[in-house]
């Protein structure tokens, strides 16, 4: 794989991605549980254009949480596709990073136009086979597309539904930030004084930066710890594996930083981040659930994503699309995105595009935590700045 070029494409761009960042790439395909594959497109032998796809199994367990129905028969449907055990899965080829959110499933050079990338896009996701040897997805999903105009979701290209779920939060770094009092004083007094809580009540665990070699032999005991949190979530799309903590670190070193929780002596959480150039990509916790309230194991988490993102002076935190109100509590701000969908079969592709008109996602109420003047606000670009 020619990765030189491949980072090239991405750098000229002017559109940085942790996710299609090559080190990701390759800690990826080395993962043995995981079907992707980095996809790439030629002109006279140049490379134009770049992107991550994955088969994957997506599994709605509680899917009326997370949008606003306003038809009743949907309900209906949704109820009938659950089944009695509440539960609908399917296998999905997404276009983009299953495990992650925000606008990283392509890359094209500047000189290919949208409607030539949207169909090379096309023409091409429907042709590889799966290397485990499963059939082909029969639906497909680019994701995830920032909505920057106001209103309902619009249809970007011609044979592609598009979705809208739960937006990303995203966190906005004050350059003049030497540390976390000095984050604290943009927060209203009523934000301040739950940052300070969390602080206070989370002061018995011992943090700590854990070297490849740690991550190496607590990887297992890692991922029981992501799974506590991960079995007890309403949609899922993929899952994390040992093998991608483990290969993160060998590839992205001190870029990927994992920090364990003891309490006590005894490990009960961890959290994990990738460093680019200006943004930290806030990945996956783990962590014992009887701690959210007792010790607000969660929040410090968030809390120590802020702190890292301070100490290394980056510009933005991506903090993820869950725990929405969490997340605005300690002053992350949503942008929203979405999702487009492709079925190979022309009547079903039909039906669902009628089907979706009937829902948006659930409407948003999230914490206010900024003075009104406050850097983070101001420097919010999208619709949703609170």
């Amino acid at each position: 794989m020619e990765w030189k070029a491949w980072d090239a494409l991405i750098k000229i761009s002017e559109y940085p991605s942790i996710f299609l960042d090559s080190r990701m790439m390759k800690a990826l395909l080395r993962s043995a549980k995981r079907n992707l594959a980095a996809v790439t497109w030629h002109l006279d032998t140049k490379l134009i254009g770049i992107c991550l796809v994955e088969d994957a199994l997506a599994e709605s367990l509680n899917l009326d949480e997370h949008i606003s129905v306003k038809r009743s028969w949907f309900s209906i449907i949704s109820r009938w596709l659950h089944g009695p055990e509440g539960r609908f899965a399917f296998r999905v080829r997404v276009i983009g990073p299953v495990l992650g959110s925000g606008l990283h499933s392509y890359r094209w050079a500047n000189h290919i136009p949208e409607n030539e990338q949207r169909r090379l896009l096309t023409e091409t996701i429907f042709t590889s086979k799966s290397n485990e040897g499963n059939a082909i997805p029969k639906v497909a999903m680019l994701k995830d597309l920032p909505i920057y105009y106001p209103g309902r979701r619009q249809q970007l290209q011609r044979g592609w539904i598009p979705l809208e779920f739960d937006p990303e939060m995203l966190f906005h770094l004050d350059p003049a930030w030497e540390d976390l009092a000095d984050y604290q004083l943009q927060l209203n007094t009523k934000s301040r004084t739950k940052v300070k809580r969390v602080l206070k009540i989370s002061g018995s665990f011992e943090i700590s930066d854990w070297s490849t070699e740690k991550v190496l032999e607590n990887a297992d005991a890692l991922i029981d710890l992501y799974r506590s949190v991960f079995d007890r979530s309403g949609f899922r799309l993929g899952q994390l594996h040992v093998e991608e903590l483990i290969e993160s670190k060998r590839f992205w070193g001190d870029d990927f930083v994992v920090k364990g929780y003891e309490l006590e002596g005894e490990l009960v959480g961890f959290q994990c981040a990738y460093q680019g150039a200006d943004e930290i990509e806030a990945f996956f916790v783990g962590f014992s659930p009887g701690l959210v309230k007792s010790h607000a194991i969660y929040q410090r988490m968030l809390i120590e994503f802020i702190r890292l993102g301070i100490a290394t002076k980056r510009k933005r935190i991506n903090m993820g699309r869950t725990a929405l109100d969490v997340k605005s509590s300690v002053g992350a701000l949503p942008r929203r995105l979405q999702c487009d969908v492709h079925f190979r079969n022309p009547i079903f592709h039909a039906l669902v595009r009628r089907f979706t008109r009937g829902f948006d996602p659930a409407e948003l109420v999230l914490k206010k935590a900024w003075k009104v003047d406050a850097y983070a606000k101001v420097h919010h670009s999208e619709i949703q700045t609170t």
